[in-house]
């Protein structure tokens, strides 16, 4: 496999960091004196932080607007990046080797711009990507395969020449259904669709190492 493109995801994939999102929801909820649904965590798996907001404004009948509840989702995410997100193992390694390549890459995410600019920028990575797409600025969640199509528009190439990093089940079929090869990343979030995410991926790795045995 030799692509010359490659787009990130950042959460799950890159960072190990989907602790952050898988109780945010309860610490949001908690702050406004309501208890927590027990499945919160898979409700708002698949959606962007607008869809979030929407469902916590609708759900909850919240008194607070839906952009008000995103940026209090983003202050508290902002400080937990900043308390220690790391790299996935070899991820480091990995990227600085695609960067000696000319391998152009980019990063598309749910996590806000800023915070996303910030941890890369701690971690030493974030001159290896060209550009990063959110689902706030592509106007979609990552359930649509617009926001891959839009990173591919940017490099000025077709799908089937890009390879999408992705740990998560619906990023994985929505970006495979749109023409791109996908390489599937383990991470204990996904861990209950691994097979699946398996079957659908072209490659799936369980660590960066796996990489030095392709291009």
């Amino acid at each position: 496999m030799m692509k010359r493109y490659a787009i990130f995801d950042l959460d799950g994939t890159l960072l190990d960091s989907m602790k952050i999102w898988d109780n945010i929801g309860d610490e949001f909820l908690k702050s406004h004196g309501i208890t927590p649904p027990q499945d919160l965590a898979e409700i708002l798996k698949t959606m962007s932080l607008k869809q979030s907001a929407e469902y916590f404004k609708r759900a909850f009948s919240l008194p607070v607007s839906e952009d008000e509840i995103i940026d209090i989702i983003n202050n508290l995410a902002q400080k937990k990046y900043r308390d220690g997100v790391l790299l996935k193992p070899y991820a480091f390694e990995y990227l600085q080797r695609l960067k000696s390549l000319n391998v152009r890459m980019c990063i598309v995410t749910a996590t806000d711009y800023t915070i996303a600019v910030e941890v890369l920028t701690r971690l030493g990575v974030a001159d290896c990507f060209e550009f990063i797409i959110t689902c706030a600025t592509a106007g979609c969640g990552k359930d649509n395969p617009q926001i891959y199509l839009l990173a591919a528009e940017r490099f000025g190439c077709n799908p089937h020449e890009v390879v999408v990093f992705e740990d998560a089940l619906h990023c994985v079929k929505t970006a495979k259904n749109a023409g791109f090869y996908v390489v599937g990343v383990e991470d204990i979030s996904a861990r209950q669709d691994k097979r699946e995410i398996q079957k659908i991926s072209d490659c799936y790795i369980n660590s960066f190492a796996e990489m030095e045995d392709f291009n």
